[in-house]
């Protein structure tokens, strides 16, 4: 299993145009902001020293679109489905539950990797223009946070992926996907400030309590300096998809269960379709 596993991480870091088209739905929503979005934001909510808040809030925004997009972590899975190689290592006594899992692990590293490989490029350009730093302490938080963002969406990608057997199809899932991540994640337009019919919408799936979690652990300092009045801190929040609130606001502990719930839902349904896609690829040999 520990063999697959390495060959499938070989290849994946191996080819840096999989590595960039992983990224790029991530550099994409970074660009966007950086060029476009940060100034109408600012304009919009007219803050002094709006930078010590917006860097850290898009950061949590693009680690958590950087997670769903990384769908290209699967691609051996399906490159292996398609070339009928995956029929092939059903014919050696590795047990199938074992080359399952070694896609998994692939993909969870490949996600975590990209998380930190984003957290990377962003910290690097905002520590140099706007002289943006991170306190120790939230170092720890943050890397369990990846963590948890990657079990989360590594089952996602799995369940969807399911009986996916083109990497053209994985591609055109990657584009529709990509494309969604930059809403659902409130990066390209703050939650708070869209109808409320979109809002009921992107409340359904995890990617908005995702980003909160980022934004919760990585703006509390900046939160704390820039706003006197608790009233303006919860109205600004709440704009910013800082603060969920449904019937109320939604604790972080909340947001975490959220999280776990959705792991274990997208797991036990990738589960039980597993038996199903066995079939589908033992019908190849």
């Amino acid at each position: 299993m520990w063999s697959l596993t390495k060959r499938n991480l070989y290849l994946f870091f191996s080819s840096p145009s999989t590595v960039f088209f992983s990224l790029l739905g991530a550099l994409i929503a970074f660009v966007l902001y950086t060029v476009f979005l940060r100034d109408n934001i600012d304009s919009a909510l007219m803050l002094k020293n709006y930078n010590l808040l917006l860097d850290p809030w898009v950061i949590g925004g693009i680690l958590t679109v950087t997670t769903i997009t990384t769908l290209t972590a699967f691609s051996q899975m399906i490159i292996d489905r398609g070339t009928k190689t995956l029929a092939d290592f059903l014919i050696t006594p590795v047990a199938y539950f074992k080359i399952q899992f070694s896609y998994i692990i692939s993909a969870i590293t490949i996600s975590i990797a990209m998380q930190f490989g984003m957290l990377a490029i962003m910290y690097t350009y905002f520590s140099i223009t706007d002289q943006l730093r991170f306190p120790f302490e939230q170092l720890v938080p943050l890397f369990l946070l990846i963590i948890l963002s990657s079990l989360v969406w590594t089952a996602f990608s799995q369940f969807i992926l399911s009986f996916v057997t083109r990497i053209e199809t994985l591609g055109r899932l990657g584009t529709i996907i990509g494309t969604m991540s930059g809403f659902l994640a409130g990066v390209y337009l703050p939650s708070g400030m869209l109808p409320d019919s979109a809002q009921r919408f992107i409340n359904l799936t995890p990617a908005i309590y995702n980003a909160a979690l980022f934004r919760n652990l990585l703006m509390k300092r900046p939160l704390s300096q820039t706003f006197n009045s608790v009233q303006a801190r919860h109205i600004f929040e709440k704009s910013m998809g800082v603060r969920i609130n449904i019937n109320g606001p939604l604790t972080g502990s909340t947001m975490v269960i959220i999280l776990f719930a959705s792991f274990l839902g997208f797991g036990l349904l990738s589960l039980l379709l597993s038996k199903r896609s066995r079939n589908f690829i033992t019908r190849q040999i």
